[in-house]
């Protein structure tokens, strides 16, 4: 993504009062050496490059408080998996992800929110929040494959 990004981030949350650390530092740099989202003990991998010793549970609450202060995304992949990139958008925003090849697309616009609301309001509950994730597969996935190399269609 590029080192602007994580810039940009870090502005952000350095807006929000959170300190730069180098354990935030290393797990923020391991998310933004990436194209896709990655699962925790890739990013621990990674963030052990730049922070030898770096704990797993140091990661794990790093992603969470990045994920409360919006900085990264949870995705919440079909088979139970999460995975976790930055997140470009502040805005409320939901995702696309593609259940073969894990690519992501942001939805920077909420259509559920009135929807819930109106659900919520029948069944006696007050909305808090919401988080939506539609599995599906992407174009590339989907694209028929081609002929193995000699075998003629």
């Amino acid at each position: 993504m590029g080192r602007q990004l994580t810039e940009r981030v870090w502005g952000r949350l350095q807006a929000d009062g959170l300190r730069r650390t180098p354990q935030r530092e290393a797990v923020l740099e391991a998310l933004d050496d990436a194209d896709e989202a990655l699962p925790l003990p890739v990013i621990l991998a990674r963030a052990r490059r730049r922070a030898p010793g770096l704990g797993e549970r140091t990661v794990e609450r790093t992603l969470r408080l990045l994920t409360d202060r919006g900085a990264v995304d949870a995705i919440h992949r079909g088979t139970g998996e999460v995975a976790f990139r930055l997140c470009v958008s502040r805005a409320h925003h939901h995702h696309l992800v593609c259940s073969r090849c894990g690519a992501v697309a942001e939805l920077p616009e909420c259509e559920v929110a009135g929807w819930a609301a109106r659900e919520a309001e029948r069944h006696g509950f007050a909305v808090e929040g919401h988080d939506l994730t539609i599995w599906g597969r992407c174009a590339r996935c989907r694209a028929p494959a081609a002929p193995a190399p000699g075998q003629n269609l």
